[in-house]
């Protein structure tokens, strides 16, 4: 099956269109006199039963097409490949009405979603948005009153838990450097391979509420509180600040003083409508919902819980001509259905308001204007009707599936091993400067300060040989500047438990050596943020591309040990120093487990779905008919 197939949402061979037969010559040639005077988008190219598949249906099913699903086939065979999938859908979509699965709780829920969100943004655009503009003026303004101007390029320490956070702030307070924390606490792990750095300048305008006014109270170089966010905690640090001017920033202006003029409009239009319905909220019910959301057992960032066949009956609001119940309300809020934030009774009424409150009015309004019964609307349900009697029919066709065994996903496991792949990683010293001779200068200057470093090679192999504490270091004169900068690592002692790893890991103390002089030099000249206080030290991966430019690809080719540079990117120019490479690993089988399961469960699915389909192929297969002269034509005439 060609990759369009996807559809339907499986994957089986096309077979071949049926040629006709003297038994069908009647019935099709009537058919072919009979459109003779047809326009030619309404030439029929096949027939299901009493249904026709016309070349105005083809040709609006391919412009309906996502690319990366076009057919690679060419000329007729391309329009058989196409029409086929026309075909199987008019055969699943029959068989959906035989079974009247569209009486279906299932699907009757989901029509009801779509009637909601359909209607719902037709009231958006026609009752809401309109009424809401902003003058150039008041951009001007809301840009200047609200500090929208200044901007920080922040690093951070992000961890799910406070006492993770609060070990973080502990090792800060003892003068760790912030980079260094951040690679050791921080759990996101794209910025803890960068010191926590992050890529770009923000401002008030796309900073969090939650951290907002505590980040923009502090001034360069300061370090914040720790910091509660949805997701756990922050600690941050303002590395640089710069002001941007109104006209770089109007876009964003624009974005976010019509994101809270809609937000207050649609507030006002939805109390409105509140109380035209006489909307009302059953205080007692609220109580039930908290109670039993704040007593369900939490597992990992959810809360599972219960809710009794007496609490999903209960009426949780209540309007003119109706109610919602519990249970629906529920059903209709995805972040409560799967028990997310639930503990946050502000967020659990945010939510409600969003997915229950909002959706329902509109809708009511909706049906009291008429909107639902609009040929553009009921024309667009009709569609969305098909698709979701389609995906319904598919569930049934694979409903008795077995589980996948864990032996099975250790065999997939086995069997495709390029599929659970880690990412190569380059450790580097990098430098980065503003001008070439700048950096050709350093470089010489690293190996010329590994020449003079005789004393420190040397002690660094006494160390790893007898096991001497690191300690011994600090003997090392002030000749080298390097000296200076070992001596302050170990003024603490988590500083000089990484030194001691640091030598008992060398392969060779020349290079450990050339190592602390790259990163000696980084922590003075490099214009990288955050790089002075992760003394130039990188992890890198091939996603880093954006922002180290070609030196990904240069580190990524060089030997371990390697001075490399200098490398141009967006005007500056970076040299380094490979310190450690990690090919290119395969996954643990427990990491990558559930997305095994998953893999085989659709492959499963697919495989069932495909056979039941060519049954449904088979016993329907003296009621289609493809009417090749026009599907030749078509061919020819594809592009």
């Amino acid at each position: 099956m060609r990759k369009f197939r996807r559809f339907l949402g499986y994957h089986a061979r096309v077979l071949p269109a049926a040629s006709l037969s003297f038994l069908r010559f009647p019935l099709c040639l009537f058919l072919v006199l009979a459109c003779e005077a047809r326009e030619p988008d309404d030439r029929p190219l096949a027939q299901v039963g009493p249904e026709l598949i016309t070349e105005r249906d083809y040709r609006s099913f391919v412009a309906g097409l996502p690319e990366w699903t076009r057919s690679e086939a060419e000329g007729s065979d391309q329009v058989r490949d196409y029409l086929q999938s026309l075909v199987d859908r008019a055969l699943i979509l029959r068989a959906a009405r035989e079974q009247k699965v569209e009486q279906s709780t299932g699907v009757q829920r989901n029509m009801e979603v779509a009637l909601r969100l359909k209607v719902g943004q037709a009231m958006e655009q026609r009752y809401i948005r309109p009424a809401v503009s902003v003058s150039e003026p008041e951009l001007r303004r809301e840009f200047t009153t609200r500090g929208w101007e200044r901007q920080l390029k922040i690093a951070h320490i992000f961890t799910r838990t406070q006492v993770r956070a609060e070990a973080a702030l502990a090792a800060l307070r003892t003068g760790r450097a912030f980079a260094e924390v951040a690679h050791e606490f921080s759990q996101n792990r794209t910025t803890a391979a960068h010191g926590g750095e992050k890529p770009y300048y923000y401002s008030r305008i796309n900073a969090i509420p939650a951290v907002r006014d505590s980040l923009f109270s502090l001034p360069k170089g300061a370090i914040s509180a720790i910091l509660p966010v949805p997701k756990g905690y922050e600690i941050f640090k303002i590395l640089d600040e710069r002001t941007a001017s109104y006209e770089q920033m109007r876009p964003q202006v624009l974005k976010a003083v019509m994101r809270e003029r809609l937000q207050a409009r649609r507030r006002t239009y939805i109390d409105s409508l509140a109380e035209q319905f006489q909307w009302q909220e059953v205080a007692e019910s609220m109580d039930r919902l908290t109670r039993i959301l704040h007593s369900g057992a939490q597992e990992g960032d959810k809360k599972v819980f219960y809710l009794s066949e007496a609490d999903a009956a209960t009426a949780l609001y209540t309007y003119q001509g109706g109610a919602i119940s519990l249970g629906e309300a529920v059903s209709r809020s995805q972040f409560i259905r799967q028990g997310r934030y639930v503990e946050d009774s502000l967020k659990v009424a945010s939510y409600l308001e969003r997915d229950v409150k909002v959706p329902q009015l509109l809708l009511l309004q909706g049906r009291a204007l008429g909107i639902d019964q609009e040929p553009a609307i009921a024309d667009w349900l009709a569609r969305k009707k098909e698709e979701i009697l389609i995906r319904e029919m598919r569930r049934l066709a694979t409903a008795n599936q077995k589980p996948v065994t864990e032996q099975e996903m250790r065999a997939h496991y086995d069997a495709h091993p390029q599929s659970y792949q880690t990412s190569s990683m380059v450790e580097v010293v990098e430098i980065q400067v503003e001008e070439e001779t700048q950096a050709r200068e350093l470089l010489s200057q690293i190996r010329a300060d590994r020449q003079r470093a005789a004393p420190l090679i040397a002690l660094i192999a006494e160390i790893k040989k007898n096991g001497r504490g690191a300690s011994a270091l600090q003997n090392l004169n002030d000749e080298l500047s390097v000296y200076s900068w070992l001596k302050q690592r170990l003024s603490d002692p988590l500083g000089a438990a990484k030194v001691a790893a640091e030598i008992a890991n060398a392969a060779e103390p020349t290079d450990l050596a050339e190592t602390y002089i790259a990163r000696q030099l980084a922590a003075v000249h490099s214009v990288r943020h955050g790089s002075r206080e992760a003394a130039g030290l990188y992890q890198l991966y091939w996603h880093d591309t954006p922002s180290f430019g070609p030196l990904i690809k240069a580190a990524m080719e060089a030997e371990v040990g390697a001075l490399i540079g200098p490398v141009e990117h967006h005007g500056l120019y970076s040299i380094a120093k490979i310190v450690e490479r990690a090919a290119a690993g395969r996954q643990p089988f427990a990491e990558v487990q559930k997305r095994i399961e998953h893999t085989l469960r659709r492959n499963r699915e697919n495989e069932l779905f495909g056979q039941w389909l060519q049954t449904l192929r088979a016993d329907a297969a003296d009621e289609v008919v493809f009417f090749d002269d026009n599907i030749e034509a078509l061919g020819q005439d594809a592009p």
